[in-house]
């Protein structure tokens, strides 16, 4: 089997580009036979400073962590052990540029080996799945649209409430908080098929397409669509795009043939480099929020009484 990634970026209309995103190596043939392929991608805290630092140091550290799997260790394990690492690196690279209350991301990561996918995420970027042009996502954002949701349904909020609460895109867990709990997997293998396609999105993508937007740019080889998506989200010309990153990976036993994104210059941007952090400022006071809203919302959400800290 044979793993096509793919990729395509553009800053939208902001002022810097905050995702980031890596592969592992497609020809460590070795590797790949007990490690599988592994896609990642992270998409800085827009509420936070220097989200930047943060998806490229949980980027890089998570490449580095997941090249040390040994043939002993599970996949599953292996997913674990390097997000956790990415983890700790984010809040170390925030210590080290004296940033007092850190820096955050969002992270997902998926490996596909043979047949089978395994994903690891923290935060609401995407990750999909698509087979014969119908698409599947797979992993679960956190958001707090969960909880406002759960108090609707338990009647302790209208629904109303629910879907216009001006938080509910906000994060509820991320890469670079201290005590790392909420997080979304799998354990048993997700099957995948030849020809079937991951996709890896920062939300900047699936925050202006709606669903039948996405299927309509799945034409062609898969290894256009990153490009074509990307392309379709700037045509909407919003005037407060997000950067937008989309990634995928294909398994191909030969019969897709070979093929090279010849368009996705078009669209892609240099990925950002720290060049300069000596003299960033700290950012704000995110974790603590995020526990002061936890508990508002357990004690007192039927007064009205919850802050919450926006992260985009």
């Amino acid at each position: 089997m044979r793993y096509l990634p793919a990729h395509a970026q553009h800053i939208g209309s902001r002022s810097y580009q905050q995702d980031f995103f890596g592969f592992a190596d497609p020809e460590e043939e070795s590797f790949l036979a007990h490690a599988g392929f592994l896609a990642v991608l992270c998409d800085g805290m827009g509420g936070m400073q220097h989200g930047d630092v943060a998806s490229q140091t949980a980027v890089r550290t998570m490449l580095d962590a997941y090249a040390q799997k040994s043939p002993e260790e599970t996949i599953p394990e292996a997913l674990e052990r390097s997000v956790r690492a990415a983890n700790e690196g984010v809040i170390e690279a925030a210590a080290d540029l004296g940033l007092k209350e850190g820096v955050g991301t969002t992270l997902v990561a998926a490996v596909v080996h043979e047949t089978s996918l395994y994903y690891f995420s923290v935060g609401d970027s995407g990750l999909f799945h698509i087979r014969g042009g119908q698409f599947q996502m797979v992993n679960r954002p956190h958001v707090f649209s969960n909880l406002l949701d759960q108090a609707a349904a338990m009647g302790k909020i209208s629904r109303a409430e629910a879907e216009l609460h001006p938080e509910r895109d906000s994060l509820t867990s991320f890469i670079g908080i201290q005590v790392l709990e909420e997080v979304d997997r799998n354990t048993e293998p997700w099957p995948m098929g030849e020809g079937d396609t991951i996709l890896l999105a920062s939300d900047g993508l699936f925050k202006t397409l709606e669903p039948v937007d996405i299927v309509n740019s799945l034409r062609g080889h898969p290894q256009s669509w990153p490009t074509a998506l990307v392309e379709r989200t700037l045509a909407q010309e919003h005037p407060g795009q997000d950067n937008v990153t989309v990634i995928s990976v294909t398994c191909d036993g030969g019969a897709l043939g070979d093929w090279i994104p010849e368009a996705a210059e078009s669209v892609l941007v240099e990925k950002p480099v720290i060049d300069d952090v000596a003299d960033v400022p700290a950012a704000g006071n995110l974790n603590l929020w995020l526990v002061a809203a936890a508990f508002l919302f357990l004690v007192a959400i039927g007064l009205g009484g919850l802050w919450y800290f926006s992260t985009h």
